[in-house]
C-alpha cells in the first residue's frame, strides 16, 4: 500500500482512543494484508515502537501479515459446527476454491481460514464472506452461496 493511504488513514484515526486498531483494521481492508512495510511506516507516523504495531498485529486473528484474498472466507470449526457437518462444508469450499485452509486463489480473489468460532452455535455450521455470515449450512448450501459470491466478485 502507498504511504500516501497510510497517512490519510492514520491521520483520519489520529486522535481515537484506540487509533491503532482503527488503523490495522482499514489497512488491512485497503490491502487484503498488514506488510512489514506498512506496520514500520504506521509505527512511524504514530510514534510508538514497530514492535507494539507489530505485537497487535500479529496477536489479533482478525490481522494477517499474509496476502489475503479480496473475498476472506472464515469457516467455523467449533464443537457445534463441527459435529452439525463443519467438516463437510469446509472440504466443499476446499474442492470449489482448490485451495487448502490457509491459502489464497490463484488470482487473489478468495481466501480460505477456520476460525475456533463465529458466536452462532445454536444455528451451526457457519461460515462468514467478510463480514457477512451464513449459517444452517450442508454441502449443497456453502456451494449455492459460494457460486453467487464468486459471480458478484466479477
Amino acid at each position: 500500500m502507498d504511504k500516501e493511504k497510510i497517512e490519510k488513514i492514520v491521520n483520519k484515526h489520529r486522535n481515537e482512543k484506540s487509533a491503532i486498531l482503527a488503523i490495522l483494521h482499514e489497512v488491512q481492508a485497503e490491502d487484503n494484508q498488514l506488510n512489514a512495510e506498512s506496520l514500520r511506516y504506521i509505527a512511524l507516523l504514530l510514534g510508538v515502537p514497530y514492535a507494539n504495531v507489530y505485537g497487535l498485529a500479529t496477536f489479533y486473528s482478525a490481522f494477517s501479515t499474509d496476502k489475503k484474498g479480496k473475498t476472506l472466507v472464515r469457516a467455523c470449526d467449533g464443537i457445534s459446527c463441527h459435529i452439525n457437518g463443519g467438516e463437510e462444508v469446509i472440504e466443499a469450499l476446499k474442492s470449489k476454491l482448490n485451495i487448502e485452509v490457509g491459502q489464497t486463489t490463484w488470482d487473489e480473489a478468495f481466501g480460505l481460514e477456520k476460525v475456533r468460532c463465529l458466536g452462532l452455535c445454536s444455528i451451526s455450521p457457519n461460515v462468514s464472506f467478510n463480514d457477512k455470515t451464513y449459517s444452517n449450512l450442508d454441502k449443497e448450501k456453502i456451494l449455492e452461496i459460494l457460486q453467487k459470491v464468486m459471480g458478484d466478485s466479477k
